[in-house]
C-alpha cells in the first residue's frame, strides 16, 4: 500500500481564518501545509507523527556528530603518543594496558 501525502500552501492570513480546518487536515489527512507571506513561505504545520520523526532523526546526527567528536579525540590522543596512523593493534595494546592499570590499582 502506498500513502501519498499532500502538501498545500496557505496564505497565513487565510490559515488564520481557517485554522480549525486546516489542523483537521493535518491530523486527519495527513496533510502538509505551508504557511506564505507575500507567496513565500515562512512556516509549516505538520502532523505530531512527522515532527516526531524529524525530532528523531535531528537525534541520530547529534549522535553521529558527538561520535564523530570521540573519534577525532581518540585520533588526537594517538598522535601525542607519538602514533600517527589508525591502527586496530595499538588501540588494543592501549585498551589491554588500561585494564591492566585498573586490574592492578584493585
Amino acid at each position: 500500500m502506498v500513502y501519498t501525502v499532500t502538501t498545500m500552501k496557505v496564505n497565513i492570513r487565510k490559515a488564520r481564518e481557517n485554522f480549525s480546518e486546516i489542523i483537521n487536515r493535518v491530523t486527519a489527512k495527513g496533510e502538509r501545509v505551508i504557511l506564505t507571506s507575500r507567496n513565500k513561505p515562512k512556516a509549516a504545520i505538520v502532523s505530531l507523527e512527522d515532527a516526531m520523526t524529524i525530532e528523531d532523526k535531528s537525534m541520530r546526527k547529534a549522535k553521529r556528530f558527538l561520535q564523530l567528536e570521540r573519534i577525532i579525540k581518540m585520533r588526537q590522543k594517538l598522535a601525542r603518543k607519538g602514533l600517527a596512523e589508525d591502527s586496530l593493534d595499538t588501540l588494543k595494546k592501549m585498551r589491554e594496558e588500561r585494564v591492566d592499570v585498573r586490574s592492578n590499582s584493585r
